[in-house]
């Protein structure tokens, strides 16, 4: 009995204590809600207001960024900073502003920025409205202007000596020029007027190959390339022949556009120069006059000339009519008969070259040499050449050879042989024909012309011959292809027609053809004209002379 009476004490006990633990739970409870709420809790809630969240930035129209962010209660407003690069300080800043308070769930803000192309970075944090509150952190976005060329589709050239004209798209937001030779910068503030018709006229330029860039304070908004040559310019109805004499070594005389010049007699090139026009279109023309001492042709290459020396023609309408007449032809530019010479390089950029009796350059050889290392055609027109004789565009022999050759981006049409008359000689390295125009070549009816000919056993140049995204039209019934000999040839890319004929050396395996003839592809070859008449023709976007292309 006394044991059961313990035990029933013992469990009266456990359980007035389990009863009194819910109270004393429920009274700390009721204690704790009483007392006030912690210090920092309070800061965390009410001292700070909250950052922004969800910062955005979207770029459009090149340089227009629009900034978005979530709506802060009781904000007064906000304070939006724009940098370039990722690092806020006071060199960098681009754009500070407050920035109201909205009732949309999203605030937006948007900016032009001053150049396209660059890093730069946002960050903005909110001003609370009530009072004893502190502003929040700031909250960042980093973002790039996309790329932007303001010269794009504007030309900017040279108007004289030491005088250009520079264009850009009008209206846009600048501040100068900087002209940078690559060892120093020039800057030229550019005038509201200027700034509205996107362009400006400078004049006391120090010759010099520029990078041109536009500013707008230190931000570039494009660059453009521009030469600024020339030593002489010669003014309508001067004397060519005491303007190529006087011109120094190595420099440039300059052609008045839409004027005639001509020679009295031909020209011995003594040292480097480069004859051009001053602009790229209205061509300036040259010829040989008659009259003077018999000439077959318009310029020699002198004896003194190096390796290092170079003739230029460029921006230039050559015309191997005796005074431009359009009745007698001669010889043509170059037709070197007996002296010896070694010259870098003979060039003709963006030339027209035409109505020779024979060819463009011919050389005769001689038993010390007569060596070119470089001739380039490049975006130039040629035609009617050789139909005195039966030549093509370059003709060399045994003692006269051409170390590399190139047409590039040119057109040829209308010549009775062929680009390439090379049946003797030696140490041709390469041949580059590219993205050329051809129609009615290797046109002579009585003999079968090779486009181009290195001969069987003559010639032991053993270089590479390149033809590539070239079209080719119309030719005699009897004409040829290649004759390579030891060069290594390679076609691709490249299309004919079906008046195109090939009996040897033929290329057309090589090639796509087009179903139609020349005049089916072409709008009027025989005019000279090689806009595509045919819409569907598959090379038109890839082959042939850029020029013609849609």
């Amino acid at each position: 009995m006394a044991i059961n009476s313990v035990k029933s004490l013992t469990m009266k006990k456990i359980n007035i204590i389990s009863g009194l633990i819910p109270v004393l739970f429920s009274l700390l409870l009721i204690n704790a809600c009483k007392e006030e709420i912690d210090p920092i809790v309070e800061q965390l809630d009410f001292d700070r207001a909250f950052t922004p969240v969800g910062l955005t930035a979207a770029v459009s129209d090149v340089t227009k960024v629009t900034l978005g962010w979530s709506s802060v209660k009781n904000a007064d407003h906000y304070t939006l900073e724009i940098c370039e690069g990722t690092d806020f300080t006071p060199a960098s800043l681009v754009k500070s502003v407050e920035v109201p308070v909205s009732d949309d769930v999203v605030v937006v803000y948007s900016y032009v920025l001053p150049a396209g192309d660059t890093q730069f970075s946002a960050r903005v944090k909110a001003v609370s409205a009530l009072t004893g509150v502190d502003e929040s952190k700031w909250t960042v976005v980093e973002f790039r202007t996309a790329p932007e060329d303001l010269f794009t589709g504007y030309r900017s050239e040279m108007t004289g000596l030491n005088s250009c004209i520079v264009r850009w798209k009008p209206g846009v937001v600048a501040t100068d020029l900087a002209f940078d030779n690559g060892t120093s910068e020039t800057l030229y503030p550019i005038t509201a007027g200027e700034l509205a018709a996107g362009a400006k006229t400078l004049t006391g330029v120090p010759n010099a190959s520029y990078e041109v860039k536009l500013m707008n304070t230190t931000f570039s908004r494009g660059s453009i390339n521009l030469l600024i040559e020339g030593d002489i310019l010669l003014a309508p109805g001067g004397d060519l022949n005491a303007a190529l004499d006087a011109t120094p070594s190595g420099g440039v005389l300059i052609l008045t556009n839409g004027t005639k010049y001509g020679l009295t007699e031909p020209d011995t090139v003594t040292s480097s120069i480069k004859i051009r026009g001053l602009y790229p279109d209205n061509l300036p023309t040259i010829y040989l006059m008659t009259g003077a001492p018999i000439a077959y042709h318009m310029f020699d290459i002198g004896t003194a000339m190096t390796a290092s020396d170079s003739l230029v023609f460029e921006n230039v309408d050559i015309s191997c009519y005796y005074d431009d007449a359009g009745v007698t032809k001669h010889r043509g530019v170059i037709d070197q008969e007996a002296s010896a010479f070694i010259i870098g390089a003979i060039k003709f950029n963006n030339c027209i070259i035409r109505n020779s009796g024979r060819s463009a350059i011919r050389l005769r050889g001689n038993a010390a040499g007569q060596v070119i290392n470089n001739v380039e055609f490049n975006n130039c027109i040629m035609y009617d050449f050789a139909f005195d004789s039966h030549y093509g565009v370059l003709n060399g022999a045994t003692t006269g050879n051409f170390i590399n050759i190139r047409f590039r981006n040119s057109t040829v049409y209308n010549i009775r042989g062929g680009i390439i008359n090379y049946g003797s000689g030696a140490g041709c390295q390469s041949v580059v024909v590219d993205n050329c125009t051809f129609n009615a070549v290797t046109m002579d009816a009585a003999s079968a012309r090779y486009f181009i000919d290195f001969g069987t056993t003559g010639n032991l140049s053993n270089g590479t011959l390149q033809i590539s995204d070239c079209i080719f039209g119309q030719t005699s019934a009897i004409a040829n292809g290649v004759r390579n000999n030891l060069m290594v040839l390679s076609v691709t890319g490249s299309y004919y027609t079906s008046d195109f004929v090939n009996v040897s050396g033929s290329i057309i395996p090589s090639m796509t053809s087009y179903a139609g003839a020349s005049t089916s592809l072409w709008s009027n070859p025989v005019g000279g004209v090689f806009t595509f008449a045919d819409p569907n023709f598959a090379g038109a976007a890839t082959a042939g002379d850029p020029r013609w292309k849609p």
